[in-house]
């Protein structure tokens, strides 16, 4: 078979495509022909193959069976198109889960899980380590120089914990490398409470709800098992094949992974996600959670593009209500990847199986199998869009003025502790207070027009004009001091309840909260933290204009100002007149805190008069409604901006002045636009 040379993916191209299972489908070849076909045909260039293929790489310990893998990879080369080839890690052979128990993990209450399933092998095991590592280096081998090969997929979607002996010996001698001496441990952990004091490494269990402190450690060792395991994983593929690219696909926020981390030993950055699509009123809302998780991968590649490595064409199998998505939503996610990043848009899946727990998943060749599905012709529009999109990946992304700091570790400290009132869970976004004060925030930035960028708690933040620290529960004095360096070099810095309580490692900050100096950078004195039922409200009035009224729900603390100015005030409740919103200035700086989970008209109207008093101005200026927003991207066009109706009913805007020209249609849009639901417009910015 004659493969063309040199086939490298060109500077201005954008990948598209799906996950993509020939190892289904070895026994019949016509398929392969027929999707190769129909790939070319709806413009997709790549495809992630070979997730869950072990069995059918190996059939048996040792005897490596890639023929059917050698035609796909020879076939997309023949039509110059790239496979990401994945490692098959995510889900283990029978014969190897069989033969060798030790790689399955074990439950906290010490029961080993049984073969079968996905995602379930023991990060620790020295077997399942070997074998990963052997069949990587046997793939590298085969495929080192092959044109088709683009990309690393390792693994897949990385999650869970194992409570094996080895994991539970890891975990103590990773302790003892942490803390040196047991002395240190238990006052880390506050282990005389319950008599919990550890007299011998040994003793320390994996879990113990208890100990909060002891639940961090053991997130913070888990999330490095994971990291270890991946590089275990990619030592053979850098070894045999420098120049080929690993990633692995994260999954949004998902709680028990600290991306952060990940993110710095890995080439490129990609995700998954999954939307469930909504056609009621507070649809607007998930699609800004999407924003969300979309800038914290921007976040993760330094402000690189990344990958969108799933998402669903149409419905899903797995919710509890699987809608079909409506025109203009399958068309719009994808949109606003690119529009905050992306340069890759892959599918799960390219077809759908015909059996398993997936065979209902959306997919965008049905098993009807032809060119003629609603959702294979919205597919194949969309390739021929995203051609024309090509020279976007061509430049890196603008930084914003504005930040959000979103903390994993903070977050764990948080969940961990026995008190707080846990949110209401809405998949696929795993809602806890953490997130959902984050997403508050960043969704109240968006309603004004603003980019927002999403960072670390270890990251540089110098450059930026305002920072905001939703529910940062978990502060040391380090980060502390770095935050004071920020506004006293002029900076604008907004916390929020729970902020400042603990240290790292869970024990309460002593002196008063905020903590570790916030306290006196905030100039306030939280004394106290109310947890509301969900029915309840509390009134919020702004200190110098009545008129501006806030509702608050679920969380309410309260303040004591103590050198800061008041903004605004309780007007209900037994503290009723107790300072909530203030702010202290520190030369050019400001420090702002709102001490109250605040609606988002009422959060809207608050960074509006923030952004207003210190002059930071969105970069395009116009009247945009609710559910209304605009993602810019520089290009060899110039600037590029992606005007999104978020909302299932007409919408109008008002440009003003300034004017764009649609890509799609070359049309002018200038002075007041109607946008149709779920409209979205891909435009070069006339001056």
């Amino acid at each position: 078979m004659s493969i063309p040379k040199g086939n490298i993916p060109k500077q201005n191209q954008l990948f598209y495509g799906a996950d993509y299972n020939p190892d289904q489908w070895q026994h019949t070849p016509e398929i392969l022909e027929r999707d190769i076909e129909l790939m070319k045909q709806a413009g997709v260039t790549s495809a992630s193959v070979g997730i869950f293929a072990w069995t059918v790489l190996e059939p048996q310990e040792g005897r490596y069976e890639f023929a059917w893998l050698d035609c796909v990879m020879d076939r997309f080369a023949q039509e110059g198109m790239f496979v990401f080839l994945a490692t098959p890690s995510g889900s283990k052979p029978m014969w190897l889960s069989e033969k060798y128990p030790e790689v399955r993990r074990v439950n906290k209450d010490g029961r080993r899980d049984a073969s079968g399933g996905r995602h379930n092998h023991c990060m620790s095991s020295p077997v399942y380590r070997a074998k990963t590592a052997q069949m990587n280096r046997a793939l590298a081998e085969r495929y080192k120089n092959h044109p088709a090969l683009a990309l690393w997929h390792v693994g897949n979607e990385f999650s869970g914990e194992c409570h094996c002996d080895v994991c539970r010996i890891n975990f103590q001698k990773w302790l003892k490398v942490k803390y040196q001496t047991l002395e240190a441990l238990n006052e880390a952990w506050w282990s005389n409470f319950w008599n919990h004091t550890f007299t011998d490494w040994s003793q320390i269990p994996t879990f113990d709800q208890s100990i909060d402190g002891l639940t961090v450690d053991w997130l913070r060792f888990t999330n490095d098992q994971h990291i270890s395991f991946l590089r275990n994983e990619m030592a053979p593929l850098r070894e045999l094949t420098p120049n080929v690219p690993c990633t692995t696909n994260f999954m949004g926020t998902h709680e028990g992974t600290n991306y952060w981390e990940w993110s710095e030993h890995l080439d490129i950055i990609s995700n998954d996600l999954y939307p469930m699509p909504d056609d009621r009123e507070e649809t607007w809302k998930q699609s800004i959670a999407s924003d969300f998780i979309h800038s914290l991968m921007r976040g993760m590649s330094g402000g690189k593009p990344w990958m969108l490595l799933e998402c669903s064409p149409s419905s899903v199998n797995w919710g509890q209500i699987n809608k079909l998505k409506r025109p203009g939503v399958h068309r719009q996610e994808v949109l606003q990847a690119l529009a905050n990043g992306a340069d890759t848009i892959h599918y799960f899946q390219w077809r759908k199986g015909r059996g398993g727990y997936e065979k209902y998943h959306g997919a965008v060749v049905d098993h009807e199998g032809s060119d003629q599905g609603r959702v294979y012709k919205e597919c194949a529009a969309l390739g021929r869009e995203i051609e024309s999109l090509g020279s976007l990946c061509q430049h890196e992304l603008p930084q914003a003025d504005i930040a959000i700091v979103y903390d994993w570790e903070s977050r764990w400290a948080l969940n961990a502790s026995c008190g707080p009132k846990a949110a209401k869970v809405i998949h696929p976004y795993p809602s806890d207070i953490t997130t959902e004060a984050c997403q508050g925030h960043y969704r109240a930035l968006t309603v004004a027009g603003q980019s927002v960028d999403v960072l670390s708690a270890q990251s540089e933040f110098t450059d930026y004009k305002v920072l905001v620290i939703p529910a940062l529960y978990m502060v040391s004095d380090v980060l502390s001091a770095r935050l004071q360096t920020f506004v006293d070099q002029g900076g604008i810095l907004v916390g929020s309840y729970l902020t400042g309580y603990v240290d790292e490692t869970n024990r309460c900050h002593l002196g008063g909260f905020p903590g570790a100096g916030l306290r006196e950078t905030f100039g306030i004195w939280n004394e106290e933290v109310d947890y509301l039922h969900d029915e309840t409200e509390v009134s919020i009035v702004a200190e110098l204009d009545e008129t501006y009224r806030y509702v608050a729900k679920d969380i309410v603390e309260v303040l004591h100002a103590e050198s800061a100015e008041i903004l605004a005030r309780t007007a209900s409740e037994f503290y009723n007149g107790s300072p909530i919103i203030t702010r202290k200035q520190a030369g050019a700086g400001a420090a702002y805190y709102v001490g109250a989970k605040i609606g988002d008209d009422g959060l809207s109207q608050f960074y509006q008069q923030v952004l207003s008093v210190h002059a930071i101005h969105p970069k395009m200026r116009m009247t945009l409604p609710k559910g209304v927003v605009i993602r810019q991207r520089e290009s060899a066009q110039g600037t590029l901006a992606f005007l999104f109706n978020y909302k299932r009913e007409v919408q109008s805007i008002d440009l003003h002045n300034q004017t764009l020209r649609d890509l799609a249609t070359g049309d002018l849009l200038r002075g007041h636009v109607e946008l149709k639901p779920y409209a979205s417009h891909v435009c070069v910015v006339d001056i």
